[in-house]
């Protein structure tokens, strides 16, 4: 059996002491960017981006990680996106004091686990002070008088307190002298510093990302679970209907033989064998009124019922995929090689199920600056055509982008087509300008897509809906491409090559697919 591996631990005083003495070599670089950073989230890790004087010099990211197994502080490079900056007052803080400050000292102090890299800006001389020891370290952002200015979290123990606006001043020494530590890194240190400590950053990230992704799926399967049978119970309630017309059929028969004020009705039950059946009442109300309260509540079940359907079995699609996508995450091991390529797939599927935190908008165009028109591309590559009298008509690829043309990219006045008959197909939008209507001619441009692009493809007659798009609507609750149209008209479609030919020809992209 071999020796257990040593623990992990963080650089050690001489270690510190080699890495700020290559640090140097960094002097003269101007701080393009400081933020704290999201990840780990039990830690305090801080980034510096630094461009070293000279046109060809590439951007160091100079990561500090104070405190715990991690602590070190070195060049890194590993690469981090804008959103594993953390937001916050820190942040603001250290924008408005570092950036554009040049980097021009990093000093240890002598026997110690700690440093401080030393800048000047336009305001004055600053500090920053990093402590690699303790459980979670700290870093300390100081003003020319050694006022702390921010703090990666605020200190309270019995033996030092350090808050923003304290003076600084590091903790008392140990009392006794710490057991030297083997140095694990030989010249040049840097890049040995975040060739050991990455990958185990990496790991740890990973781990904690194959562990997020599974909680959210495990509660998106929850939700979906308590979805499908909440649907479920509506459509067991829909059920009723015939029930209540059937008693409502009872009480309207045999309603003169019922006293006024009386609270309940004897009838002979016909589904019975005549067998006599009582009726509770509402003694303050007619029993023709009753009888057409219950007409109504069945009326109200039915109308509820196809769209209870159409529901259920999208709530039992996304159960579906969201048991596949657990399924697929559990066996996968937090130290797999290939573990962020595996986890690229289930995760996409994750945010479109509405797992995980949809993606942040586009940012809002800045003060004074012009709105981007809004035209027919509108980010979507749909299928575009041109009818005979020159209107653009654009059809969907999918349900997803169904919906997007639909409900986002046609206007009010637009003409909306789908194949009739509840036959899956393509939505079809003509752009029509305000105040104009389709002529017989656009109309079966239109409805000639529908079809060419549907189920019904090949059929030599079939009939297509249409309406104006503002009557399109889309209930909650609907799947992807499900939507609700009224104020519909039908018009029937000859197969016509022909036509068809002209507008695939004439078609823009995706047309002959």
């Amino acid at each position: 059996m071999g020796n257990p591996a040593p623990p992990a631990r963080g650089l050690s005083a001489a270690e510190l002491a080699a890495a700020c003495g290559e640090l140097q070599a960094l002097a003269g670089a101007r701080v393009v960017d400081a933020a704290p950073l999201q990840e780990p989230a039990d830690a305090d890790d801080l980034l510096l981006v630094l461009q070293p004087p000279g046109e060809a010099a590439r951007k160091t990211l100079l990561h500090i990680a104070p405190g715990g197994p991690r602590a070190r502080l070195c060049p890194t490079s590993r690469r981090f996106g804008a959103d594993a900056h953390r937001r916050g007052p820190a942040r603001d803080l250290l924008q408005r004091e570092l950036v554009g400050a040049t980097l021009w000292d990093v000093v240890a102090a002598p026997g110690e686990r700690r440093c401080e890299l030393r800048f000047r800006t336009a305001t004055g001389d600053r500090r920053l002070v990093v402590e690699l020891f303790g459980a979670r370290g700290l870093w300390a952002l100081l003003d020319a008088e050694g006022r702390a200015i921010a703090l990666s979290r605020a200190v309270a123990t019995a033996v030092r307190t350090l808050q923003p606006g304290d003076r600084y001043a590091p903790p008392p020494a140990a009392a006794e002298p710490r057991e030297a530590m083997a140095v694990r890194f030989a010249p040049p240190v840097l890049a040995a510093i975040d060739a050991h400590f990455r990958p185990l950053d990496e790991a740890a990230a990973a781990a904690a990302d194959l562990d997020g992704l599974r909680r959210a799926a495990a509660r998106a399967r929850q939700k979906a679970q308590a979805k499908v049978d909440g649907i479920g119970a509506q459509l067991a309630d829909a059920g009723r209907a015939a029930a209540l017309r059937e008693q409502a059929d009872l009480m309207l028969a045999y309603a003169h033989t019922v006293a006024r004020g009386a609270q309940a009705m004897r009838v002979p039950d016909p589904a019975r064998d005549g067998e006599e059946r009582t009726i509770e009442l509402d003694p303050s109300k007619p029993v023709v009124l009753q009888s057409q309260q219950l007409y109504d509540k069945a009326r109200r079940l039915d109308d509820g019922r196809e769209l209870a359907e159409a529901r259920l079995a999208a709530a039992r699609a996304d159960l579906a995929a969201l048991t596949a996508v657990a399924d697929a995450l559990a066996p996968l091991a937090a130290n797999a090689p290939d573990l962020a390529v595996a986890l690229a797939p289930l995760r996409a599927e994750l945010q479109h199920l509405g797992a995980l935190p949809k993606a942040p908008p586009p940012p809002k165009p800045a003060a004074g600056q012009k709105k981007p028109a809004r035209d027919e591309a509108a980010g979507e590559k749909v299928r575009r055509f041109v009818s005979a009298e020159g209107y653009p008509i654009w059809v969907g690829r999918n349900n997803e982008q169904n919906d997007r043309l639909t409900m986002q990219i046609a206007n009010g006045n637009d003409l909306w087509l789908h194949v009739g008959g509840g036959r899956p197909g393509s939505h079809v939008v003509v752009r029509l300008p305000k105040g104009k209507t389709a002529s017989l001619e656009t109309l079966l441009d239109a409805a000639t897509l529908a079809v060419h692009f549907s189920k019904a493809r090949g059929e030599r007659r079939i009939d297509v809906v249409y309406t104006q798009k503002k009557h399109v609507r889309k209930p909650k609750g609907l799947p992807a491409g499900a939507v609700v149209p009224a104020q519909t008209k039908t018009v029937t479609v000859l197969a016509d090559e022909a036509r068809l030919r002209r507008l695939l020809d004439g078609g823009g992209d995706g047309a002959a697919d």
